[in-house]
């Protein structure tokens, strides 16, 4: 049987600048660098989107809401981070939650529901995105239990489609 590849769906003018001031509400850091996008097209992908800037894939639609994805370092790295054990990192790329006992430090001040980036504490790289279950100070104090709900991950479907798709 043959494998056919997703397509891309260009985004008209219209849909990429609703697109944008939705996001840029959320993200202001993005502003720049997508406002300066001359070509944005929409990756459907099991009811999820990877939307594509001049080729990048920067954005995310999710159950989670419009969120940026892994390689949106612009966006990305303005986030508070939750810092895993390197004995997470497994469970993390595979799409577990976040549990209280595999987090070495939480860096920044965060809200119940917000945002954030999930980190490994060898590399400091980004290894996933989530939403927090509790506040910064709360999942300080707690000892147990899952603090963050796992959104994106690198290995995840929509991380995959990066590599399956040729932009336009």
């Amino acid at each position: 049987m043959r494998r056919t590849l997703p397509t891309l769906r260009h985004l008209r003018d219209k849909e990429a600048r609703h697109l944008v001031k939705e996001f840029t509400e959320k993200f202001p850091s993005a502003g720049e660098v997508l406002g300066s996008a001359r070509n944005v097209e929409e990756l459907l992908i099991d009811g999820n989107a990877a939307l594509f800037f001049d080729g990048r894939p920067l954005i995310l639609r999710t159950n989670a809401g419009l969120i940026p994805s892994l390689r949106f370092d612009e966006v990305v790295n303005t986030l508070s981070k939750v810092v895993v054990d390197m004995g997470a990192v497994a469970h993390v790329a595979n799409g577990a939650h976040i549990m209280r006992p595999g987090i070495r430090e939480i860096r920044g001040t965060f809200a119940r529901a917000q945002l954030v980036a999930i980190v490994d504490e060898k590399f400091g790289k980004n290894v996933a995105l989530g939403i927090a279950d509790m506040d910064s100070e709360s999942m300080r104090s707690a000892s147990k239990g899952r603090v963050v709900t796992n959104v994106h991950y690198a290995g995840d479907k929509l991380w995959n489609s990066f590599t399956a798709v040729k932009p336009t």
